[in-house]
């Protein structure tokens, strides 16, 4: 009993020291265009200090490539990355502008994992796994302490995917500061 005492005081003090250099942890949720379709994205930011802060993010894609035949696909990833603010109002700091990048680890899934299409055409592309970079711009608008407006543009680029190796994303959403 001694032991998990002093386990779950170690782990609570190391978690509140980690926390002390924290300047806010985020949450957000944005939903607009990705190529051929809708997509909607989900971040988690750990701000370092005021001007940069790591990111977790999960993209979710649904789209159909509209070629000689409309095949439909879906892209899942996970998205480290690491944004520094380059600008922000000077007086009231209302609107700021980060940049960044990381990498992505996901899935694609092509014509929901058959291989023939309604016409009797096989398609030469597997759902796979997936992997790349990214580059990322997000602009911000505080609207309270605790909100505010995410307009973000993302480029992926998949260097293994059949769907395409460049991927755009650009979507409006939300930002809710936890702390």
């Amino acid at each position: 009993m001694k032991i998990k005492i002093t386990i779950l005081v170690v782990f609570i003090s190391t978690l509140a020291y980690s926390q002390s250099g924290n300047y806010a942890s985020s949450v957000g949720l944005s939903g607009g265009y990705a190529e051929d379709g809708f997509g909607i994205l989900a971040t988690y930011n750990y701000h370092l200090n005021r001007n940069r802060y790591a990111q977790l993010s999960v993209f979710a894609a649904i789209a159909e490539d509209k070629g000689s035949f409309d095949i439909p696909y879906n892209i899942f990833t996970v998205q480290p990355g690491y944004f520094i603010k380059v600008w922000e109002q000077k007086n009231f700091k209302k609107y700021a502008i980060n940049v960044g990048g990381g990498g992505i680890i996901g899935y694609e899934v092509i014509n929901n994992g058959n291989s023939l299409l309604e016409t009797g055409a096989i398609i030469d592309a597997k759902s796979q796994f997936i992997y790349g970079v990214f580059v990322g711009l997000e602009g911000e608008i505080t609207l309270s302490n605790d909100f505010s407006l995410l307009i973000k543009a993302n480029e992926y680029y998949h260097i293994n995917s059949d769907v395409g190796q460049f991927y755009p994303y650009a979507g409006l959403g939300l930002r809710y500061f936890l702390f």
